[in-house]
C-alpha cells in the first residue's frame, strides 16, 4: 500500500512539502498526568488547542488494541482497505477501520476511557456534555512511502472566530497511540495556537514568530487531545515506518447560557453532528442505562434512519461505510 502524495495548497509549496516547513521539535511540549494534572492539561489545551496525557494505556490494553487490529486485518481486510477495492477514504488516510463499533462491544469500555474522559469531559464542559460521535483505528503500514498530507481542521463552527469565551470547544478528537511514535515514524503534528484563525496561511502570518509546526512524538499509549479546529497534519516520517492509532471524537452536548448576567438567553446550541455517515450500534443507542444514551445521542439522519428500520442489517449494508 502506497499513500497518494498531495499537493502543497494549505501552506507554501516553494519552501515545504507540508506546511510552512517550520517544524520544531525543541523542545519538546510537556506530557501531562491525566490523573494527577488534569487542571494543567486542561489549561494547555485551552491555550494551545492540544495537549499530551501520557500513560494513558496499559500494555494489556496496547496488547488487546494491536491483536484487535493484526486479527481484523486478516479476517475483514476490506474494512481496512486492504486489497484492491480501496475508497477514497482508505487512498489518503492509508489503512482505517472507519466503523469498529458496531459489531465488536469489547471495544464499548474504551469509548470512556478512564485515563483520558475525565480530561475530555472537563474540555467539553462536564461529563453531563460529552458526546460521542466517532471511533475508528487507522495505521500507515511499513513502506507506504511520503503521503505529504495537507495541513487542515476538522469540523468547525463560524462563530469560534468571534466568540467569547471560546470555551468549551465544539469538537475534539482523542488519538491513543497504539505503536511508539519518534523520529522516523509518520506523526501527527499541529499548529498551536492555529484554532483561532480560519486557514493556516492567517495562522502563519497571525501567529508570527510563535508559528510552528510540532511533531507530537511519543511511546505507545500516550493519548493527543485536540480542538477540531487546530490546524494538523501526518507529517511524513522516513517512508519505510509504520504508525498506528485509535482515533475517537467527541462533541459539546446540551445548550450553553449567556455569560452576561443581564439575560438567560441560550446563545450557543449543542454542536452539530460530525459526519453524515457514521453509525451507532443498537446496544449502544438504545441502551437501558440514561447516561450512556446521552453520550450516544448525537444522531444524523443515517442514524435515524436505520433506528426507524428497527436496525435492519440490510439498511446498514446499503450505507456508505456500513460494513467499515
Amino acid at each position: 500500500m502506497k499513500l497518494q502524495p498531495q499537493e502543497n495548497r494549505s501552506g507554501d509549496a516553494k519552501i515545504a512539502r507540508q506546511g510552512f516547513g517550520r517544524v520544531r521539535t525543541d523542545p519538546p511540549p510537556p506530557a501531562f498526568d491525566p490523573e494527577r494534572e488534569r487542571e494543567a492539561a486542561c489549561a494547555f489545551f485551552e491555550r494551545f488547542g492540544y495537549v499530551v496525557l501520557r500513560a494513558c494505556l496499559t500494555p494489556a490494553e496496547l496488547a488487546q488494541l494491536n491483536g484487535f487490529c493484526d486479527r481484523t486485518q486478516a479476517e475483514r481486510p476490506e474494512a481496512w482497505g486492504l486489497g484492491e477495492r480501496r475508497k477514497p477514504h482508505h487512498r489518503e488516510q492509508g489503512l482505517i477501520f472507519s466503523q469498529p463499533l458496531l459489531d465488536h462491544p469489547e471495544l464499548d469500555r474504551y469509548t470512556r476511557h478512564p485515563r483520558s474522559f475525565g480530561v475530555v469531559a472537563q474540555l467539553l464542559g462536564g461529563e453531563d456534555r460529552a458526546r460521542f460521535s466517532e471511533f475508528n483505528f487507522r495505521e500507515t503500514p511499513e513502506d507506504a512511502g511520503a503521503g505529504a498530507m495537507n495541513f487542515h481542521h476538522d469540523a468547525v463552527r463560524d462563530d469560534r472566530l468571534t466568540r467569547t469565551p471560546y470555551m468549551p470547544c465544539d469538537w475534539l478528537c482523542a488519538i491513543h497511540y497504539l505503536t511508539d511514535v519518534e523520529p522516523g515514524t509518520p506523526a501527527f503534528c499541529v499548529v498551536p495556537g492555529s484554532n483561532r484563525y480560519a486557514s493556516l496561511k492567517a495562522a502563519f502570518e497571525g501567529l508570527g514568530e510563535a508559528y510552528a509546526e510540532v511533531p507530537l512524538y511519543g511511546p505507545a499509549g500516550t493519548c493527543v487531545l485536540y480542538d477540531t479546529a487546530t490546524f494538523h497534519t501526518r507529517l511524513d516520517g522516513d517512508g519505510r515506518q509504520m504508525r498506528r492509532t485509535w482515533h475517537q471524537y467527541y462533541a459539546r452536548g446540551g445548550w450553553l447560557r449567556s455569560a452576561l448576567p443581564t439575560t438567560d438567553r441560550y446563545v450557543r446550541a449543542p454542536s452539530p453532528v460530525l459526519t453524515d455517515w457514521n453509525l451507532f450500534p443498537q446496544r449502544l443507542a438504545m441502551s437501558p442505562d440514561p447516561a450512556t444514551r446521552l453520550f450516544f445521542s448525537h444522531w444524523n439522519t443515517a442514524q435515524g434512519e436505520w433506528a426507524a428500520s428497527g436496525f435492519d442489517p440490510e439498511v446498514r449494508k446499503a450505507m456508505p461505510r456500513g460494513e467499515q
